[in-house]
């Protein structure tokens, strides 16, 4: 796999937009988007940096986005307010589907991002007196990208597995509640 194949893998399941991935890789933004179409190599030294996320990606387990169950209206027959009632049940449960999804999403690129933290610790050098700059800012993004992802997963966090639960609970009783209307009709 090319360098720029590599490139925009790692951005893709990690979620990495690429002025965020590049202070890592010790690129600026406009290098990073030459090396992923192709017009430029990577230099050589960014190869070394680039190459742990490769290696965690190798790693990372190949998840799919789960589809949530289908929130479409049955074709029903009866009185107007109890139809319109269930056709806003299925919508809210649509949507609320659409934020799960996304909030899972969230939650799986976050884990990713920790479990690619041992590999990405490894491949920094012990740190010195004496550290370059260039070093000592890879270890503050490091540092603030594994930060970011476990805040993210924390149960207390608003968009954690708590309000994921919250949203799920909240669809089902949408889906429940237009069962239930249309089972009376």
């Amino acid at each position: 796999m090319s360098y720029a194949a590599q490139l925009r893998a790692v951005r893709a399941c990690y979620g990495f937009s690429q002025p965020a991935l590049a202070p890592w890789l010790g690129l600026g933004r406009a290098q990073v988007a030459s090396v992923e179409t192709g017009r430029e190599p990577l230099p050589a030294h960014a190869r070394p940096w680039l190459r742990p996320w490769v290696q965690a990606l190798a790693e990372a387990e190949s998840d799919a986005l789960p589809t949530p169950a289908s929130t479409a209206a049955p074709a029903a027959t009866g009185p107007a307010p109890v139809l319109a009632r269930v056709a806003e049940c299925h919508y809210q449960a649509q949507r609320l589907g659409q934020q799960l999804a996304a909030l899972q999403a969230a939650h799986r690129t976050a884990a990713r991002r920790l479990a690619a933290g041992p590999l990405l610790l490894a491949a920094l050098p012990a740190p010195a007196a004496d550290e370059a700059p260039a070093l000592a800012l890879r270890r503050r993004w490091l540092a603030r990208l594994l930060e970011e992802a476990a805040d993210a997963l924390a149960p207390e966090a608003p968009g954690g597995p708590v309000a994921a639960r919250l949203l799920e609970a909240r669809r089902r009783g949408y889906l429940h509640e237009a069962a239930w209307l249309l089972a009376g009709l």
